[in-house]
């Protein structure tokens, strides 16, 4: 029995890292129903049951080699994931933070057309689809405010 939650574990491991390349797949408000903790406690549950087995009873194997795989899960997830989610949500900003924020015209925005903009926030140069928002031309190398952003553009006035 324990050969096999260790042998699910090591593959739900291995799963789900390879998945969260691809798709984010935290659990949210149920942080530790997530797959990578759910994966590390059947791991390490079912490596101590091996262990264990001939050493202890039944009960008493399983309620240890279980207490061990929370215990481990716990700390992976204190010590690992959450730093490495916090590091990662730091470096991100909101867009609506720029609201106010000049930016330079790197590609000119013609009468009710588009252009783009490039401007830095967070030590991060961000560039992006911009229209004026009165309808008015702005030339390559000027600045704009940044108004508004709706859908991925940023509505400017020359600044």
């Amino acid at each position: 029995m324990y050969v096999i939650l260790f042998g699910v574990g090591v593959g739900f491991v291995l799963i789900s890292f390879f998945l969260d390349f691809i798709v984010d797949v935290d659990g949210g408000l149920l942080s530790v129903f997530q797959p990578k903790l759910i994966a590390v406690f059947l791991t390490v549950t079912g490596g101590f049951g091996i262990i264990l087995s001939s050493h202890l009873g039944t009960i008493i194997t399983l309620i240890v080699s279980a207490l061990c795989g929370l215990f481990i899960a716990a700390l992976i997830n204190l010590l690992v994931i959450k730093p490495l989610h916090k590091a990662q949500n730091t470096s991100t900003f909101d867009k609506q933070e720029v609201i106010g924020t000049y930016a330079k015209v790197i590609s000119p925005i013609p009468k009710r057309g588009y252009g783009k903009i490039s401007y830095s926030i967070s030590g991060s140069v961000v560039t992006g689809p911009a229209k004026s928002l009165d309808g008015g031309e702005i030339e390559n190398g000027e600045y704009a405010i940044i108004l508004k952003i709706d859908k991925g553009t940023y509505f400017v006035r020359k600044g």
